[in-house]
């Protein structure tokens, strides 16, 4: 579970109100042109980052969040973001936050926020290597149905798993219509709506 009061805990500590930014759907928001590591703080909507090299998806972030705190990853380098929704937002460098935290005694919360983002990350990564087409689009819906649900509904699902695993569109496609047909998923307008029992083999 999303440690959200947490997450308002630390960042009613650390905003700078003349640092808030706006961006709209489909803005693409960058960090590689500062000099220092940033620290992205997510107020309002529906952020995806991006691999710089190949554009793969690699996670979506809903609000609120905070993004960039580890000092052992530079998050300026290698990362776009795009929004996709309206989204407010705002960047700073990284040590003036974890000062803030240092001084406002704010390490319980920040670990239970590392602890959530260990927790998606290992969720996200968990036996994809050496997988059939059909199985990293299984478990990417699977992935997506257990996503918050103002963020499943707003993302269409073939982009989702076509952006995260670079599988040919047709082949998603194919593969979701046969799902839908066989009754083992429901979407409606491209939005996931209900994953059951799906099988193991295609």
């Amino acid at each position: 579970m999303k440690p959200i009061n947490d997450i308002n805990k630390i960042i009613s500590v650390i905003s700078d109100p003349s640092h808030i930014r706006t961006a709209k759907t489909r803005q693409v928001i960058s960090t590689n042109t500062h000099q220092e590591p940033m620290t992205l703080v997510i107020h309002e909507g529906l952020l995806a980052a991006y691999r710089n090299s190949d554009h793969l998806l690699l996670r979506y972030f809903q609000a609120p969040l905070i993004v960039g705190l580890n000092v052992l990853t530079d998050m300026n380098d290698g990362i776009f973001y795009k929004a996709y929704s309206d989204v407010r937002y705002e960047l700073q460098p990284r040590e003036t936050v974890l000062e803030k935290i240092d001084h406002a005694k704010l390490w319980r919360e920040t670990a239970m926020l590392f602890m959530f983002g260990v927790k998606r990350f290992a969720e996200a990564h968990k036996n994809s290597a050496g997988l059939s087409t059909y199985e990293l689009i299984r478990l990417n819906l699977q992935g997506l149905m257990e996503e918050e649900e103002e963020l499943r509904l707003a993302i269409n699902v073939s982009d989702y798993i076509q952006e995260k695993t670079h599988l040919s569109r047709s082949r998603v496609m194919k593969i979701l219509s046969d799902l839908r047909e066989g009754n083992y998923i429901e979407i409606n307008r491209g939005i996931l709506m209900k994953v059951n029992k799906l099988p193991e083999n295609y």
